[in-house]
């Protein structure tokens, strides 16, 4: 099982091997180019609502701006990407729309989960939660989570043995468990109504929404990659190579738009149709809660 967990090296290293089963790697270049169509105006969109706040930007939306910002260069990276494997073919690209795709496959599922865990401080802990709440621990974090993410990217594109597969399936299977507990933890603290109240407050009720959303994407995206692994000897090889594993890594790429698109939802810029537009005309988005 030598292969890598990035959309550009799959269509490559497996171009020649399903020359004449090219059915997985068409559902691949098809979900890859919706991501692109939906996902680049949106996080864009919601960038422009994040950076043009007339107040201090919160701390609570540090992890948001990353996570938007590692989106929206995977939307951008994806034409190149798709272009380049159908008609350029150029090696060089490849390795960079390559380095783009383990950005988003480490990055992504990692802020994700800094948006979980500091929800889970904030209903589960909330005393604790009030020492961490400046935008400098945000910063920190976000730096280190960059640095874990451009490492472990660069790791993946010189790696080609089996261990890259396990490890990254371990990888994903650690920040699932991760939501998971953030996920039970808060549900357990909702259950537990305070003394004279029927109702569960709203700002919890909407941390747990938050955090089981969040948990529910990542589940789509990346449970069929991680869960395909034990079931290899189980398929011959070209059905496995050709189909299941162009499909399943398929599932990466919707978070990218899935996201800011539940963003823009929840901040009423959808219906309200307030996108940026030139000269004054575009009204004051209501802010983030």
């Amino acid at each position: 099982m030598d292969y890598f967990y990035s959309n550009s090296t799959l269509s490559t290293k497996f171009d020649v091997e399903c020359k004449d089963n090219r059915a997985g790697l068409l559902f691949w270049a098809v979900l890859e180019a919706l991501t692109a169509i939906l996902g680049l105006p949106a996080n864009v969109i919601v960038l422009w609502i994040l950076l043009r706040k007339q107040t201090a930007l919160p701390s609570s939306e540090v992890f948001i701006i990353n996570l938007t910002v590692m989106d929206a260069l995977f939307c951008l990276n994806a034409p190149v990407d798709l272009y380049n494997y159908y008609f350029l073919k150029n090696t060089i690209v490849y390795a960079v729309t390559d380095m783009m795709c383990n950005l988003n496959l480490i990055g992504g599922p990692l802020f994700l989960c800094c948006i979980c865990v500091e929800r889970y401080m904030a209903v589960v802990h909330p005393v604790t939660y009030l020492g961490f709440k400046s935008f400098t621990y945000r910063a920190v974090c976000s730096a280190v989570a960059w640095t874990i993410t451009v490492a472990f990217s660069i790791s993946l594109g010189l790696a080609t043995s089996e261990l890259c597969a396990y490890v990254v399936s371990g990888y994903s299977s650690a920040i699932f468990i991760v939501m998971i507990f953030c996920s039970i933890s808060i549900l357990r603290v909702l259950r537990k109504s305070a003394p004279g109240r029927d109702e569960v407050h709203p700002m919890k009720k909407k941390a747990f929404q938050m955090v089981f959303t969040i948990l529910m994407i990542v589940l789509i995206s990346f449970f069929p990659a991680v869960g395909m692994v034990p079931f290899e000897p189980y398929f011959n090889e070209t059905t496995f190579k050709c189909y299941i594993m162009p499909v399943c890594y398929s599932f990466f790429t919707p978070s990218s738009f899935i996201q800011p698109l539940l963003y823009l939802a929840h901040v009423g810029a959808l219906s309200c149709g307030q996108f940026p537009c030139n000269g004054g005309c575009c009204t004051a988005l209501s802010p983030t809660p």
